[in-house]
């Protein structure tokens, strides 16, 4: 077995953690200004000892920070002609792109956005400052993004955020920026902006309407994926019915011991899964963090069927508008369904620490994750495990339907099923 990986950045954990949301702001021009509003140790929205609003000194007039509420400042991302990772996939003018919002309410979160930011473009480093001068703990960070037609629409005018009893909400469009007889490319744009709202217990929801440059409008939250899982390839499980369900399995080596399931049958949820609750085989959860597909080798018949010594590949990826943690890509099971339940066909012999795994934070920005192949033979099963000098398969593998569990994730364990003909 090979497991080949996108990406496996180990994050330093910091206090805060959490969700986060959407945006507003100009569209590149040059930087500048020092990316905040806010002097040290104040709260924007807030007379010190007295907890009532109260003006917040104005963003610098030339600088790329505009104030969007009594409690809220806004900066633009570049806006770019190649769709971002929340539309790939999606028709211009179609729901899907009327626009998109989410919050980070951690530093590791918003990583993505920052990765995804053109050096040079003239508002990076701006927008990094930005970043950097979020104190998470006072503040969320919401971003929002929009589409529009042609180049021109290379704003998304944010307005109007204020804090309401269940939601942070406000408005942002996309607007055209020409001027005269400038012309307008002909490519579809996508602008949008990070917004800082800062104030103690904000609430947890967020209602941003959201016009894009078809005047097509929205009121969007926070907790829809930045990728539709339905668009990942691969599927969750077989169509048809098992090849056969063997008796218990067991194994002659009297020092054998199976390995075990670190997770309860009732945290396992079959192809997606929330970050912080599992959903046990039914449909996808509504705010799904990670999902999980099986598939066989492109341009296989994708059926999930597969024979002695062919491959299923599986991949993990996270679908959220923010970077996830999981554990390490090692914290699998890897199940036949027999006539007493699931059973792992891996054990080891010996050592009774035998099944010890080590705990890490392992970061996934958006559309990242882990991805493994595994070679459907008693070998390949446990090929380039850590524990592989001590795994075995025992009895040999068996026709009938198969369980990949990774209960690495949070909230739950999430697995995919296929078939083995033998």
């Amino acid at each position: 077995m090979t497991d080949p990986t996108r990406r496996e950045a180990l994050l330093g954990l910091g206090a805060a953690a959490g969700l986060g949301g959407a945006g507003c702001l100009d569209a590149p021009t040059d930087g500048g200004g020092n990316g905040t509003d806010e002097p040290p140790g104040t709260d924007p929205g807030e007379t010190p000892g007295e907890g009532t609003p109260t003006e917040q000194p104005d963003p610098p007039s030339d600088g790329p920070v505009e104030r969007v509420g009594e409690r809220a400042v806004a900066i633009g991302l570049p806006a770019e002609s190649a769709a971002p990772r929340w539309a790939r996939g999606s028709a211009p003018g179609s729901d899907q792109l009327v626009g998109y919002v989410t919050r980070f309410d951690s530093p590791a979160g918003v990583q993505w956005v920052l990765e995804d930011l053109r050096e040079g473009s003239g508002r990076s480093a701006a927008v990094r400052e930005f970043v950097d001068e979020t104190d998470f703990g006072e503040a969320t960070l919401l971003y929002v993004g929009s589409v529009g037609p042609n180049t021109c629409y290379a704003r998304l005018e944010v307005r109007d955020v204020r804090i309401e009893a269940d939601a942070i909400a406000g408005a942002a469009t996309a607007v055209d920026t020409s001027r005269g007889d400038v012309g307008c490319g002909e490519a579809i744009t996508y602008p949008a902006a990070l917004v800082r709202v800062t104030g103690d217990d904000l609430p947890a929801g967020t209602a941003f309407t959201v016009t894009n440059g078809w005047e097509d409008a929205a009121t969007l939250d926070a907790t829809e994926p930045l990728i539709d899982p339905a668009t990942l390839p691969g599927r969750i499980r077989p169509t048809t019915d098992p090849p056969a369900e063997p008796d218990a399995l067991r194994c002659p080596a009297e020092d054998f011991e199976r390995h075990p399931a670190w997770f309860d049958e009732a945290d396992v949820a079959y192809g997606a899964i929330g970050a912080g609750d599992a959903h046990h085989d039914g449909p996808a959860p509504p705010d799904p963090a990670f999902a999980l597909r099986a598939r066989g080798p492109e341009g296989s018949d994708d059926s999930l069927r597969f024979e002695r010594g062919a491959s299923v590949s599986i991949e993990l990826v996270n679908v959220a508008g923010r970077t996830l943690s999981t554990g390490n890509r090692h914290k699998y099971a890897l199940q036949v369904r027999t006539s007493e339940g699931w059973t792992d066909v891996r054990g080891a012999r010996g050592d009774p620490a035998r099944f010890e795994y080590t705990d890490e934070a392992v970061g996934h920005p958006p559309g990242e994750g882990f991805e493994w192949s595994i070679e459907l033979t008693e070998d390949g099963i446990v090929e380039g495990h850590p524990l592989a000098d001590r795994l075995t398969v025992c009895p040999d593998l068996q026709p009938g339907r198969y369980r990949f569990a990774y209960w690495g994730v949070p909230g739950g364990t999430i697995a995919v099923t296929f078939d083995f003909l033998g």
